[in-house]
């Protein structure tokens, strides 16, 4: 929740929009996983072998562009296909992973090139590459997505589910992803076809990860009234997450621990399928939470409500506590009744004859 929001402005129906789930983020995020390692069991089986011999020269660089740009593709084809919400989403998203490529290589790219001289030290000895990765890879990349969510689609009307920050933060992961692959592909490019689809794919699948648990925190961020520290916790620990998956990653390339060719993409596949599931887990308790108090705030809404007496009086005919009943019949006239009638009429008649019969007689005296 933001802090300018105060507790009189919320009303229930923010809070269960706030509180919706996107199943077609969800959807996205498994078959990308699932795609990557599945090619990666055709690599390992080597069906990938004759497909490569067939690619021509001149069109390899061509290849190697395609096969860099194919898992974020393939998430982002997936995610529009899910989401049904409308196109002002899916354009946000596509253009959020197109414009965090591209500035990529404007921003990060030359500070670790040329400022933080990388090549040069880095892979020198095991401690260095997990102390630069943790005090200036993982610090740069992780802040860089940061700032394109904060300045991109934070503070505008498209980012209003709890869900949505783990949604824009996985497509700016996938930029990052992008981006490397590409700087793979110009130098020194991929060796061949099954390095091209491994490298893509463990790139793509450790960042989208780390980028939706990044985005969380900043949902979390805004939806809710956190401490101060708590979006800066969540980016130190996505921090450390991406130094010791990236490290581990090289690790494993290295000694082929599990299954030769194989073992790495196995790694990032369910590295990626964990971190999800614990985004979900997560997003469903603060979903369960908005949903209650909207229920909360109604059941206030409605006792702070003015009662209407009509209403009660209408509830309680409905429930049958009133009954409309006719108006009983008037009383049966008896014979004593009709007899006491006659004689009152002949005495009027008889009173009425006298006093013709005294004013006639006064006047014959005159």
């Amino acid at each position: 929740m933001p802090p300018n929001v105060s507790y009189p402005d919320i009303r229930a129906e923010d809070l269960r929009r706030a509180a919706r789930n996107r199943p077609g983020f969800w959807a996205a995020s498994l078959i990308t996983a699932t795609l990557g390692i599945l090619a990666g069991i055709a690599i390992f089986m080597g069906w990938l072998i004759l497909p490569d011999a067939w690619i021509p020269a001149q069109f390899w660089p061509l290849v190697q562009i395609l096969l860099a740009l194919t898992p974020a593709l393939i998430w982002l084809i997936s995610f529009s296909i899910g989401n049904r919400t409308g196109n002002g989403m899916r354009r946000a998203v596509f253009l959020l992973w197109l414009v965090t490529a591209a500035l990529y290589f404007v921003t990060v790219n030359p500070l670790t090139a040329h400022v933080f001289q990388l090549d040069v030290w880095l892979y020198t000895a095991w401690w260095s590459e997990l102390l630069g990765r943790l005090l200036v890879i993982a610090p740069l990349e992780l802040f860089f997505i940061y700032l394109v969510v904060r300045y991109g689609v934070y503070p505008t009307s498209a980012f209003h589910t709890l869900t949505d920050g783990a949604i824009y933060g996985a497509a700016a992961g996938l930029g990052v992803a992008t981006a490397l692959n590409l700087l793979s592909v110009f130098s020194p490019g991929f060796p061949d076809l099954s390095q091209g689809v491994l490298q893509s794919c463990e790139q793509a699948l450790g960042y989208v990860a780390l980028g939706a648990l990044l985005g969380y925190f900043m949902g979390q961020e805004r939806f809710r009234r956190t401490n101060t520290f708590y979006l800066a916790s969540g980016l130190l620990l996505t921090v450390i997450l991406h130094a010791m998956f990236f490290f581990t990653l090289n690790v494993i390339q290295a000694n082929d621990i599990f299954l030769q060719s194989l073992d790495a993409l196995i790694f990032a596949g369910v590295f990626a399928i964990i971190l999800f599931a614990v985004i979900y887990w997560l997003l469903h308790r603060s979903r369960r939470a908005f949903r209650r108090m909207a229920a909360l705030l109604e059941i206030r809404e409605e006792a702070n409500k003015p009662k209407s007496l009509l209403a009660d009086v209408m509830q309680m005919v409905e429930a049958e506590q009133l009954e409309v009943r006719p108006s009983p019949p008037p009383p049966p006239s008896s014979p004593g009744n009709d007899h006491d009638d006659e004689d009152e009429l002949e005495s009027l008649k008889k009173s009425w004859e006298a006093l013709i019969a005294e004013q006639e007689a006064g006047h014959d005296k005159l």
